[in-house]
């Protein structure tokens, strides 16, 4: 028994020191929040935050602290770690019904409605008439778009109190539901409830202004003012009203008022662009100078000079300001972005990608990076790609217009018309001083043939702003598809007056000289843009494609390869090039254009199909089916070179079952096709299943009944199937539109064994 004395006296001995080094701890915790309270009570947020991390880091239970430092990320501005100290804070207290609050707010804030739902039904668990608590489970369920049941608790909410800000959730209810006149009623009661409540102010006048009210919103925004002049949501909506309603004189002041109340880099950063956007380059220059002062926001606010000195045509100056950024602080997304940009408007792509790369692999969540990339991709064609990229800058940031817009130009490049106009359709009806969006939207109702949603969108865009070239220009494309060439010719010469940098209008009015048989008038207008700019690739290509079409091969070879040289990533010009070289049998030549093309455009199909139909043409089928086969391996639905493979295949009598899947293929992506149904059925009967080949023929026939070819095949099926009536009238037929097509003299042969 003495000899357990030691050892027991130990291990009271080595609980008394780890309980008095908790106890430390938790003291030591408690003396680091206090000196944070009494930061952030002067003010001193950034000092305050350093404070409560201290605290966190002493004890990483210490519930306090961590809602202080979630307080305190808020007034600095970082939503990120506000939200993940609070979620913190409330699973460290989840008794504490404010602290389930707290979190549930930001969650719902940050779009993590469920979430947010689930803190408001710990809260109510543990007072079941808990009013913010049914006030923030009802505005979680309208985020996961059950309204009705959100306005079921929403009225609970409001008959155990009601508050104004509760009739402003309520009237934000009614309006996702599409009940505006009750919206309104509820957004108004809620400022007859609490007159002096800036918050109820404010949200009145944002809905005003989204249902079409500006002057009475524009009055209730600045009746908010009046009540709290340093307002930040107040200042910051007016500022954007202003800009959104042609106004941006206007809008200064408040983005002033701003920078004055918090001071932040978001603030300065938002006036400095809202000069840049004024083409004041000196007063945007002398904010983001005093922001650059401070040693941490030293790299952004350079690297936003550097926007605005690109802007102000001084390139030269641009690059050496975003250059010495990337150089000292190699892992800031934002200067790899701007400086993409700059590489970007000076044409340099392949420079521009890398950039947009190395900024994701730092920053994989960076919208503006994604965006940047959604646009390389874009010019270099890659249009799967953009798509991509412009829906991940929207999964990140739902409202990104400007990246909606992208998206939908790029679906009406890749001929997805309906995507096209439901994404234009629906920017247009949140913001309906979008110009972008509505050129989009008629655009392409124009693409889906519907003149008459077309017209109307046009009309609108016209009345809106008859003065923007853009608008003018669809207005002549507009008057094209109608057949009023001399409207056409109207809106187009007035979009070149607005704006004479613009190539799509004058490429129209080219087009229109050629119809017109007026060759040297369509020269002439090329040749006056050249005067102005000899260098424009875009022009040149124009101009290439001009003389060609008149006559001129050589000239406009000449033209298309100065295109090239000015720039080049002109893939229009490679493929213009290239199909100049075909029709002129300059084949090796098309084939090397095509190779250059497909090189610039690797997941592209278009340039490397060309380039192996041009061998196939040349009676080179040994290297064209080498390419169709490396062609098909990469991307399984190039359709093109997935039917003429199997046609090889079949033809040789070779790989049947391997010509049968590529055939299929082919009809998944083009089930109408004549020519891959012609293909399919082939396949058919070369494996001996005629009947089965009787459908695609069939088809074929039907979507090209003067092809004699595809009336011959369908003769052949049917005699293989042994319907001998079907198969004459079929081979009668082909030889009745043409007597000499390639297969004649077989189909003579058939019908004389059928009796």
């Amino acid at each position: 028994m003495h000899e357990l004395r030691p050892m027991r006296f130990t291990v009271i001995l080595a609980v008394f020191v780890v309980a008095t080094a908790v106890a430390g701890c938790s003291r030591s915790a408690q003396h680091y929040l206090e000196r944070g309270n009494a930061q952030l009570d002067k003010g001193n947020v950034d000092a305050a935050v350093l404070e409560y991390r201290n605290a966190v880091a002493k004890d990483a239970m210490f519930a306090p602290a961590r809602l202080k430092l979630a307080e305190a990320y808020l007034r600095q501005g970082n939503g990120a770690g506000a939200l993940a100290e609070s979620v913190r804070a409330a699973d460290l207290l989840p008794k504490d019904a404010d602290a389930q609050l707290k979190a549930g707010s930001l969650l719902l804030l940050s779009g993590r409605a469920d979430d947010a739902k689930g803190r408001a039904d710990k809260a109510l668990a543990i007072n079941p008439k808990n009013v913010d608590a049914l006030v923030l489970r009802a505005n979680a369920m309208a985020g996961l778009r059950d309204l009705d049941g959100a306005l079921k608790e929403m009225e609970q909410a409001l008959r155990l109190d009601p508050r104004s800000t509760f009739q402003t959730s309520l009237g934000y209810i009614q309006a996702a539901r599409g009940n505006l006149a009750e919206a309104e009623t509820a957004f108004r009661q809620a400022v007859t409830v609490d007159p002096k409540s800036v918050g109820a102010q404010v949200a009145l006048g944002q809905f005003l202004w989204s249902v079409g009210k500006p002057a009475e919103a524009e009055s209730t925004l600045k009746s908010a003012l009046v009540l709290d002049p340093a307002n930040l949501l107040a200042n910051r909506l007016l500022a954007v009203f202003y800009l959104r309603t042609d106004r941006a004189a206007e809008a200064e002041p408040f983005f002033k008022k701003v920078v004055e109340v918090v001071g932040d880099v978001d603030a300065n950063l938002a006036l400095a662009s809202y000069y840049a956007g004024m083409k004041r380059p000196a007063d945007a220059v002398a904010v983001l100078e005093r922001l650059s002062a401070e040693p941490r926001h030293w790299a952004v606010a350079r690297a936003r000079i550097a926007d605005i000195q690109h802007a102000d045509g001084k390139a030269a100056d641009a690059f050496r300001t975003v250059d010495e950024v990337v150089a000292k602080e190699p892992a800031l997304a934002e200067a790899r972005v701007v400086r993409g940009r700059l590489l970007l408007a000076d044409g340099r792509m392949d420079e521009a990608l890398a950039d947009a790369q190395a900024a994701l692999k730092v920053a994989p969540q960076n919208a503006e990076a994604h965006y940047l990339l959604g646009t390389v991709h874009e010019a270099r064609r890659d249009l799967e790609a953009a798509a991509a990229e412009f829906a991940e800058v929207l999964r990140l940031n739902p409202r990104a217009a400007v990246a909606q817009v992208r998206l939908a130009m790029v679906e009406l490049q890749r001929n997805a018309l309906p995507a096209a106009t439901q994404l234009a359709e629906q920017l247009s009806a949140q913001q309906p001083g979008n110009l972008a969006a509505h050129l989009v939207l008629a655009r392409s109702l124009l693409a889906r043939g519907d003149l008459d949603r077309a017209t109307a969108v046009t009309r609108s865009l016209l009345n809106e702003a008859p003065q923007e070239a853009l608008v003018q220009n669809q207005v002549g494309m507009l008057a094209m598809a109608t057949g009023d060439a001399s409207g056409a010719r109207a809106a187009f010469e007035k979009a070149l007056a607005l704006n004479d940098r613009l190539v799509e209008p004058l490429s129209a009015l080219v087009a229109l000289d050629l119809k017109d048989k007026r060759p040297d008038s369509a020269r002439a207008r090329i040749e006056q843009r050249l005067q102005k700019s000899a260098n424009s690739s875009p022009v040149l290509a124009l101009a290439g494609r001009t003389w060609a079409a008149t006559g001129d091969a050589s000239k406009g070879e000449e033209l298309l390869r100065r295109a090239i040289d000015a720039d080049p990533s002109n893939l229009d010009a490679y493929s213009t090039l290239a199909g100049l070289y075909a029709s002129g049998r300059k084949f090796d030549q098309a084939v090397a254009e095509f190779d250059k093309l497909a090189a610039r455009q690797p997941k592209a199909v278009g340039p490397p199909t060309m380039a192996a139909l041009i061998l196939q043409s040349q009676g080179k089928t040994e290297e064209a089916r080498r390419r169709y086969e490396r062609l098909v391996e990469a991307n399984p639905r190039a359709a093109v070179a997935a039917n003429n493979l199997a046609w090889m295949y079949a033809s040789g009598g070779e790989q049947l079952d391997r010509a049968l899947q590529l055939a299929q293929a082919a009809k998944a992506e083009r089930p109408d096709d004549p020519e891959v149904n012609d293909t399919l059925g082939f396949v058919y009967m070369k494996k001996q299943l005629p009947k089965l080949a009787i459908v695609p023929l069939r088809l074929a026939v039907e979507k090209a009944p003067a092809n004699p070819v595809f009336h011959y095949r369908l003769g052949l099926a049917y005699a293989q199937d042994g319907d001998k009536v079907a198969a004459r009238q079929s081979l009668e037929r082909a030889l009745k539109l043409n007597a000499n097509f390639d297969g004649a003299d077989d189909a003579r042969k058939m019908l004389s064994t059928l009796g």
